[in-house]
């Protein structure tokens, strides 16, 4: 029975969401500790003939502040409906942030940093329950001080299944950017075609085909779209100024995922980002950029304190 409870839990932890606005990963989740990973956007050309290029790296370091279960593995009976865990997490984040052009215009260094709560809730009769908020501050070294500007970014979401096969997640959530309301869907399905293989599609572009090679390594194909990222700072919308500027892209990838013994785990991202656009809030037109390569690494040390990674340590 432990190991049809683990199964429910197991779903989660490959689950990515994406909306417009940003992509949402719960991975941390299920790996609390840290996370320090860099990604680089090889340069693309602009319509001005001009280079772009990208580079970004984020340290986050998540803790375990509470936990609570209600199952009793001894007499345990999936019949009784009434299995349940729940667990909150606290998460540190930095992101350093580095675009650059090529005529020299001043696209600074750019530093996110912020905190947020996440709590997840998972029963046999109710499904598995996400919610999450998170505040933090998006500047360089001159809007710091001269026109900070709080962000912050909320969702819920249920996850449910009949068959442990096919599972279904839909919810929302909302983004406050710069002082812009952007609200954003969570809807999307995950489902078993084969004993290795796992596909995954989630509203409005987001999907994943997982292969898994062994227990400890396997291989996705991804395809999501990235509506918002920040490239440059100046001013705020709050006071009717904001001169900020965003790269939206399509990114393709092939991402190899392997375990390193009990505590690291390693992901290694190769793809293509196209359809690229650099935009300013209200303008249509912005400037489009070529489609470039960009590779990406990370690396996991967890702590093991996860109420639902240990499940599926155990359960696998």
């Amino acid at each position: 029975m432990q190991k049809k409870l683990t199964i429910l839990f197991l779903i989660c932890s490959g689950v990515h969401f994406s909306g417009f606005s940003q992509s949402l990963n719960v991975d941390f989740l299920f790996n609390p500790g840290f996370t320090l990973e860099t990604e680089y956007l090889a340069p693309s050309v602009t319509d001005d003939s001009l280079d772009f290029q990208l580079s970004k790296t984020n340290f986050r370091f998540t803790q375990p502040l509470k936990t609570k279960l209600g199952i009793d593995l001894k007499d345990f009976n999936l019949k009784k409906m009434d299995a349940k865990a729940s667990q909150l997490f606290l998460e540190y984040h930095l992101n350093v942030i580095q675009p650059n052009m090529s005529n020299g215009n001043s696209f600074e260094t750019l530093y996110k940093g912020g905190v947020g709560l996440t709590a997840i809730t998972a029963s046999v009769r109710k499904g598995i329950w996400i919610y999450s908020a998170n505040i933090y501050g998006l500047e360089n070294e001159s809007t710091l001080s001269e026109s900070f500007t709080p962000n912050f970014q909320g969702y819920l979401l249920n996850i449910k299944t009949k068959n442990l096969k096919t599972f279904y997640f839909y919810g929302g959530g909302f983004l406050v950017q710069q002082g812009r309301l952007i609200p954003f869907p969570l809807l999307g399905i995950k489902t078993k075609l084969t004993r290795k293989l796992r596909f995954e599609v989630v509203a409005p572009v987001y999907l994943r085909l997982n292969y898994r090679m062994s227990k400890k390594v396997s291989i996705d194909g991804i395809v999501g779209y990235n509506g918002i990222n920040t490239v440059y700072r100046q001013g705020s919308a709050i006071n009717g100024s904001d001169e900020s500027i965003y790269l939206r892209q399509l990114k393709t990838c092939l991402s190899l995922n392997a375990k390193l013994g009990k505590r690291y785990k390693f992901k290694l991202d190769v793809g293509y980002s196209s359809l690229q656009k650099l935009y300013a809030w209200g303008n249509s037109s912005g400037q489009r950029l070529s489609a470039s390569p960009f590779i990406g690494v990370a690396v996991n040390y967890n702590f093991g304190k996860s109420v639902f990674g240990n499940f599926m340590t155990k359960g696998s």
